[in-house]
């Protein structure tokens, strides 16, 4: 797995904005470096935005219309749940970091090359790009917050929508249905409410918010 793929570049703020309002013209005449712009493409794709041909997804349309309804949290939450699937960097983080927790850049380099068997400028590298995306986009805020010179916070969203809960179905196929919690065991070997909480932090607390798509998990 190349967990050096992004060149130490996060996925910024600005950029995503300019390519959900612009689609693909924006891709082709911006002010981005190469390397930068490849990086972009990477997380693109990761971000489900892009297919391999380097086209815009059904999901880019449909974030195109959130953002124009100003749902831009609901679009970065999206957008964190697919890097977490696809991004081996990004998978690697939200498993290995707990939640609640601060957090020091250069320790976070050296669990990545121990664990990854990586150089140590690969690994400074990918939580650079890591970093760099929290500190330059609205997922910082949730999944890894400024917490002092070189040390963050990865605290969690602290409200999970009935429509990220949707796509969290979605993902796996399934309808926002009573049944599908237990599908959901069947296919993960634990429950949606377990598996949403690895990749976005749902309290105990919050069980009520499977109401909100008129479905509940049973304890």
């Amino acid at each position: 797995m190349n967990f050096d793929r992004y060149r130490t570049f996060g996925l910024r703020e600005e950029w995503l904005s300019n390519f959900l309002l612009y689609g693909e013209g924006w891709l082709k005449d911006n002010t981005l470096g190469p390397y930068q712009l490849k990086a972009l493409i990477r997380y693109l794709k990761e971000a489900e935005l892009l297919n391999r041909e380097k086209r815009p997804t059904p999901l880019f349309y449909r974030l195109s219309e959130l953002l124009k309804e100003g749902k831009t949290s609901l679009i970065w939450q999206v957008v964190w749940v697919n890097l977490c699937v696809n991004s081996p960097l990004f998978s690697w983080y939200v498993k290995r970091v707990p939640w609640g927790e601060k957090f020091k850049k250069t320790e976070i380099v050296k669990l990545l090359k121990e664990e990854k068997n990586l150089a140590e400028r690969t690994a400074r590298n990918a939580v650079n790009s890591l970093t760099n995306t929290f500190e330059n986009s609205p997922l910082g805020e949730w999944f890894g917050k400024r917490a002092g010179k070189g040390e963050y916070l990865k605290e969690g969203l602290k409200n999970l929508s009935p429509e990220l809960l949707s796509y969290l179905l979605k993902k796996l196929n399934l309808e926002a249905r009573e049944e599908s919690f237990e599908k959901v065991r069947e296919l993960l070997g634990v429950s949606l409410y377990e598996f949403a909480s690895s990749l976005i932090l749902v309290g105990e607390n919050e069980k009520r918010l499977w109401e909100g798509v008129n479905i509940g998990e049973s304890s």
